[in-house]
């Protein structure tokens, strides 16, 4: 078998011992000093630090998956190689985090005094758009704005959201401690306090709001706030004065979600992946 067979041959080795969460057999890969720049932070890191990630990543991943590889260059020298290419998860549920995007990688392999190629060098990646600091998830740039006319490009469709309150500093309390928020006063003829606000993200964001004739919406809109563990913010929620409607429950690869009531009668959701 040639070195360029061998390299190729171990990149699908990495894609399938990731695919069936394998992680003995994907670090096989990796000599003891590799250097590895993931798309996941921290910028730089060793390869305890990405047994650790990848171990943690698996749970998030359903049981049967693949990787799709693009434009797979390799270049084989005396005692270096590289290799790059982009690629993709494919086979996780529509909607699952892990299949929206393309990654780039370039990995550095050595030749080892036993005459193994082991990786010396991860790079794994997504460009980034200077003007927008948006993450550009699609290597085609026609199929991007295609599939951002029918997906309200690349943010979330809810823009704003205001939960109406009977007491504003009851309602703030009880997010607080909840979720450990800080609130802003907003600029506004009625009164609104803001949940915190990240102007470069994609999604949304909305205050708390007390509008004569706006009563809470019992369970007519359910809001949900994103968190580590949704079963311990339902214990908080109670302990903060709200109820518990719907206990911890799972949405399959989804993740977990469970339903309680403010202290101003609104029902919110809460969610997480664990």
């Amino acid at each position: 078998m040639t070195d360029e067979s061998l390299i190729r041959t171990a990149l699908d080795e990495w894609s399938e011992a990731f695919c069936t969460k394998n992680i003995d057999r994907m670090m096989a890969l990796y000599s003891s000093n590799a250097v590895i720049y993931d798309a996941i932070p921290p910028f730089s890191s060793g390869v305890e630090a990405l047994r650790t990630k990848v171990v943690d990543c698996f749970q998030y991943f359903p049981d049967g998956f693949a990787v799709e590889k693009h434009d797979l260059t390799v270049s084989i020298g005396s005692d270096m190689a590289s290799a790059h290419f982009i690629w993709r998860f494919t086979g996780v549920p529509a909607g699952h985090p892990a299949g929206r995007h393309w990654l780039r990688s370039s990995v550095v392999w050595q030749r080892q005094t036993d005459g193994r190629w082991l990786i010396t060098h991860d790079h794994c990646s997504a460009p980034f758009d200077p003007y927008t600091d948006k993450v550009v998830f699609n290597p085609d740039s026609s199929a991007s704005a295609s599939e951002a006319s029918g997906a309200c490009g690349e943010r979330n469709p809810v823009g704003w959201f205001e939960i109406y309150v009977q007491d504003m500093e009851r309602a703030k309390a009880f997010y607080r401690a909840v979720f450990g928020y800080a609130f802003t006063r907003l600029e506004s003829p009625i009164e609104l306090w803001a949940f915190p606000i990240q102007h470069s993200g994609g999604g949304a964001s909305g205050a708390l709001a007390k509008i004569d004739g706006c009563g809470p919406s019992g369970n007519n809109v359910i809001i949900y706030f994103s968190c580590e563990d949704c079963a311990v913010e339902a214990d908080k929620a109670a302990a903060a004065g709200g109820k518990i409607h719907k206990r911890r429950f799972s949405i399959g690869s989804y993740g977990y979600i469970a339903l309680v009531t403010d202290t101003e009668g609104n029902m919110i959701g809460l969610h997480s992946l664990k």
